[in-house]
């Protein structure tokens, strides 16, 4: 086809033009109220990755006259800055945000909520500022434009295990651990929901870059013997038996026993990651590169209490 002088000229004029700018990407909520005045906003069922924007965490609100008590605030600036649009524009505003532990995916939305007391386990808000840093880089590179503006706050306020009350809506806050070294659930005494934050994944693979295993049975154990009328893990659906008790108690020992097997074998952390899931659970959301993972980050463990390193002169 002969192209014109004519088309020349205006293709050469285009060329000089301002490129727009592309939108930003944008966060879109679904709420949906699970109990009287629990509102669960659910996380992808998949690990972190620019088709989600981070934005794979359960985050629960709680009504209160003087705003939501906001539990965990998402994995951005700008996706916490979704959630306190709804809290603002649904809820009344915010009376205080909880971190239920250190991982990015459930407190990198805090500067959204920074004018509110944001509490947390003592353990947790020293986890958030060692690791801060780190972990902001770590999601720079995955997530990009979606983490714009995005500056780590830990949290402001410390919060310890028993009773309490946030605008009028009474708590228990339990300290626990096992996922990572300092693990919050509460339950709503309204209304009996336990909202577990990671020591419960239901349908989803469990992520272990903190974990340790002892304690996460023994954190599993008290919250299945809790009399709950419904449960929020901290990735995956509402539910109102023990489901994600019994599905995350039987991940742990299953991969537990897939690495203890491997090491006893002599074999190599490849070998191991070649292998893939156990099969009964291979698919749960975000597997097999949860499970890739944290072959990666437990492994050293297993081969040591398989073959325990001798120490001493010979």
């Amino acid at each position: 086809m002969r192209v014109t002088r004519r088309q020349t000229l205006l293709g050469a004029a285009a060329a000089l033009l301002p490129v727009p700018a592309r939108a930003a990407p944008e966060y879109r909520l679904e709420p949906r109220q699970v109990a009287d005045g629990v509102w669960l906003i659910e996380g992808a069922q998949e690990s972190i990755a620019p088709a989600n924007g981070g934005a794979i965490c359960n985050v629960a609100m709680l009504e209160t006259p003087e705003g939501a008590v906001v539990v965990d605030t998402g994995g951005t600036l700008r996706h916490g800055a979704a959630l306190r649009a709804f809290a603002d524009g649904r809820l009344g505003g915010v009376a205080a945000s909880l971190n239920t532990h250190h991982h990015p995916d459930h407190w990198f939305g805090n500067g959204a909520f920074a004018d509110r007391p944001i509490q947390a386990l003592p353990g947790t808000t020293a986890a958030q500022k060692a690791g801060a840093q780190a972990l902001s880089d770590g999601l720079y590179r995955i997530l990009g434009s979606w983490m714009q503006g995005t500056a780590p706050l830990a949290a402001t306020a410390a919060v310890e295990g028993g009773d309490m009350t946030i605008g009028g809506r009474g708590l228990t806050v339990m300290a626990l651990s096992g996922h990572t070294g300092a693990d919050l659930a509460l339950i709503d005494q309204r209304t009996g929901t336990l909202i577990a934050g990671d020591l419960l994944f239901l349908d989803r693979a469990p992520s272990f870059p903190d974990a340790d295993l002892a304690a996460w049975r023994a954190a599993l154990a008290r919250l299945g013997g809790l009399p709950v009328s419904g449960t929020i893990p901290g990735h995956g659906p509402f539910h109102r038996d023990s489901r994600a008790v019994v599905q995350t108690l039987a991940y742990l020992d299953a991969f537990a026993a897939r690495m203890d097997a491997a090491a006893s074998l002599g074999l190599t952390p490849a070998e191991a990651l070649a292998a893939g899931p156990m099969p009964a659970f291979a698919h749960l959301g975000a597997n097999p590169a949860e499970y890739r993972r944290a072959t990666v980050q437990q492994w050293r463990a297993h081969e040591i209490s398989a073959l325990p390193v001798i120490g001493g002169s010979v």
